[in-house]
Order: structure tokens, then C-alpha cells, then sequence
């Protein structure tokens, strides 16, 4: 049996595209891009270069459970509703925000 070769022709469309890729969480397991719609997108509590208040929070201890790399420097993680966040651990300024780390 002969299997011939077969060409599909998708139309190109960057809109969608785009905007699919801004709305997009990538699981960690599969490495798969999770669509997310508009209404639960929301912005993190705190940003790069934020005073973090640690004395309101809990440091992490069990990294692992996150897939965190290990601490290897002068900061610490902390967590904020479901953000972890990289804190400098003597000024307590925000060094990285990640996000959605609950979901993880």
C-alpha cells in the first residue's frame, strides 16, 4: 500500500495568535501552554524593585514542593496569595515574581 503526500494549507492569522500567547500559563509537567481568559488574569501583588513586608509573610522552607531552584545567595522565597516571590533578604526588595505558583 502507497500512502501519498498530503498538503493542508491553514490561513495565517497573527491576531489570535497573539493574544493567545499573552493569556498563556505553561504547565510543568507537560510543558503545554494553558490557555487563560481575560477574567482571571490579575496582576501580582508586589513587582520588581517593591519593599516586600516579610514580617506579613511566610518564608518558604519546602522549596522543593514549587520546583524551586535552591537558594543560593542572599535572598529568600516568600509567598503572597498564589505568587512566590524572590526577596532580597537584607533590603527586602522583590528580585523576580512568580507567578501562579499555586497552580503548580
Amino acid at each position: 500500500m502507497r500512502w501519498g503526500a498530503f498538503v493542508v494549507f491553514l490561513p495565517m492569522v497573527a491576531a489570535p495568535e497573539f493574544a493567545v500567547a499573552q493569556n498563556c500559563r505553561i504547565d510543568v509537567g507537560t510543558g503545554r501552554c494553558i490557555f487563560v481568559p481575560g477574567v482571571e488574569q490579575r496582576k501580582p501583588d508586589f513587582t520588581v524593585g517593591d519593599k516586600f513586608p516579610v514580617y506579613e509573610h511566610n518564608m518558604l522552607i519546602n522549596i522543593d514542593r514549587y520546583g524551586l531552584p535552591p537558594v543560593d545567595g542572599n535572598w529568600r522565597y516568600y509567598r503572597s496569595g498564589i505568587d512566590i516571590y524572590r526577596v532580597d533578604a537584607q533590603n527586602f526588595t522583590v528580585l523576580e515574581v512568580i507567578r501562579n505558583a499555586g497552580l503548580r
